[in-house]
């Protein structure tokens, strides 16, 4: 238990952005189900069957998702795209608590998916900036559905550049309420 504890802890530490794919290298099928498992392993609001995931890797369709995202680099070989249902059965959700969970659950997905690529070996990355009515037109999305982000994986090019060192001092935490400080910026809060 200890080890996994580990490297959770090392996988949090270590995953970043990759947004350049070696475009030898397929993902084969057991990874693809272990990504698509840790994807449906997150939550949702009030456990409500309301997300759905399409993989995409025919290389004509990752084609035309790239000319739809201005965000989507490199030539991933597989697209993870989280989408919601805005409705269930014949009963239309709030849209103000649908639209809130939803956003919220996608993340909760695709971080999922990101931390399993990271312990399988893989690289991934969000992808936010595309034509909603286009990926929907591409997808073939019934009308009671939409997209809510997108996730690139594939194994990092060789010249897949390391990640920017950032300014760290937005990571403030702050202990009981606004004010006195939880941590001292030392900038080794956390786990080593």
């Amino acid at each position: 238990m200890e080890s996994e504890k580990s490297d959770l802890f090392l996988a949090l530490k270590r995953r970043h952005a990759c947004r350049s794919f070696d475009p030898s290298k397929a993902v084969p099928e057991d990874v693809l189900q272990k990504l698509v498992y840790a994807a449906h392993r997150a939550p949702t609001g009030g456990g409500a069957p309301y997300r759905f995931l399409i993989v995409v890797r025919d290389p004509i369709q990752l084609k035309m998702l790239k000319m739809l995202s201005p965000g989507l680099f490199s030539d991933p070989p597989v697209v993870l795209v989280i989408c919601s249902r805005t409705k269930i059965g014949n009963d239309p959700l709030p849209k103000m608590d649908l639209d809130e969970c939803c956003h919220i659950d996608a993340g909760a997905c695709a971080e999922n998916i990101a931390l399993t690529a990271y312990a399988l070996g893989l690289g991934a990355c969000f992808v936010k900036s595309y034509s909603e009515i286009g990926m929907a037109r591409l997808l073939e999305l019934p009308p009671d559905s939409r997209t809510e982000l997108m996730v690139s994986v594939g194994y990092p090019a060789g010249d897949e550049l390391p990640p920017l060192k950032k300014d760290r001092s937005d990571k403030l935490t702050y202990q009981e309420h606004y004010g006195p400080l939880m941590f001292q910026r030392s900038g080794k809060e956390g786990i080593e």
